[in-house]
């Protein structure tokens, strides 16, 4: 007897403006909860990348009006009974309530805290999450912090074996899936005044990855990488002696793999996550918004290899895979 699984709906978006965090993050809990769930993504913008990846997790995509249509939209899919998972700063209370009376069960994934929650569960993976800072109902439960991290299941392998290196020699820089401050022409331009060899991870929805390709493709040392699966993403950071990004998904994605990380933050959900990991000794910190290149150079010239060391100390341990923890919390919601 042929036996269903119960539904997961994940509904996120990832396009030049606002990255793709929300995708990334939302795909890596379909990674989890694949096995026992009938995992299904709707998105709005439907980008080869996307598809590529949301179809390794999912067993369904369905693609919504790119118009403010897509709410009401993905309201019709919904039957009740399902579980529905959100991940964007739209979704308002009021949004939110209108899937509750579907019948379905509620799940946000929020960094912001900025709305009341009506879901039954809300996610914040961010190591600095604090639940005196939400808003929810008495049946609310708050999955918060880094044993609830949101990575995708190559990050969690335990055959990591990363080489101390003496000196720092491969840097690896990604900001993300837009960089709209182009952040990473900046770091460029430091690094190549050191000589260090240079992994660069552009996103898909990178607007400035023309101008970048076309100054930076013909130097020996620079590396210029895009549209990584997950796996390639890792494996680019295993060979890395160190990384420059931004205190968002990819941050605790470095830390995993066990490598010293620069960091910052350029969006105001990544700003309590960055100084979390800064005062905790998980990363060391410049400031991306004011006199980055300056800041930058000054910092570089002060790393060495205790430093490093001090990091990596810090960092062991902090990230485990919590596929048990999703397990548990989503078959209750059944």
């Amino acid at each position: 007897m042929l036996i269903m699984k119960p539904k997961i709906y994940l509904r996120a978006d990832g396009n030049p403006e606002i990255g793709l965090g929300h995708v990334i993050r939302s795909l890596a809990l379909a990674e989890m909860l694949k096995e026992d769930f009938c995992c299904i993504f709707a998105t709005r913008f439907l980008t080869d990348y996307i598809n590529m990846e949301a179809r390794k997790v999912c067993e369904d995509i369905i693609e919504l009006p790119e118009t403010e249509e897509h709410f009401e939209a993905f309201l019709s899919i919904l039957s009740g009974g399902e579980i529905v998972v959100l991940d964007n700063y739209f979704f308002t209370t009021q949004y939110q309530q209108k899937i509750k009376d579907k019948g379905c069960k509620l799940v946000c994934i929020d960094d912001m805290h900025d709305k009341h929650f009506v879901a039954d569960v809300v996610i914040n993976h961010a190591p600095s999450a604090n639940p005196s800072n939400y808003s929810i109902e008495k049946y609310t439960t708050l999955c918060l912090g880094i044993k609830y991290v949101l990575l995708r299941s190559i990050f969690f392998s335990s055959s990591q074996n990363r080489e101390t290196q003496k000196e720092i020699k491969t840097f690896f820089v990604c900001f993300g899936g837009s960089d709209s401050y182009n952040l990473t022409q900046q770091t460029l331009e430091v690094l190549l005044r050191h000589n260090y060899t240079i992994y660069v991870v552009i996103g898909n929805a990178n607007c400035n990855k023309i101008d970048l390709s076309a100054k930076y493709t013909q130097r020996h040392n620079v590396f210029l990488l895009h549209d990584l699966c997950a796996e390639e993403m890792f494996n680019v950071m295993q060979k890395s002696d160190m990384a420059i990004v931004p205190s968002s998904s990819v941050l605790l994605e470095a830390i995993a793999t066990k490598m010293p990380v620069i960091t910052g933050y350029f969006a105001d959900n990544q700003k309590e996550g960055c100084f979390y990991c800064v005062n905790h000794g998980l990363a060391l910190y410049v400031d991306m918004l004011h006199e980055y290149k300056t800041d930058l150079e000054k910092l570089l010239l002060s790393i060495d290899r205790s430093i490093c060391d001090k990091l990596r100390t810090a960092q062991e341990g902090l990230i485990n895979n919590p596929r048990s923890l999703y397990l548990d919390i989503f078959k209750k919601l059944i």
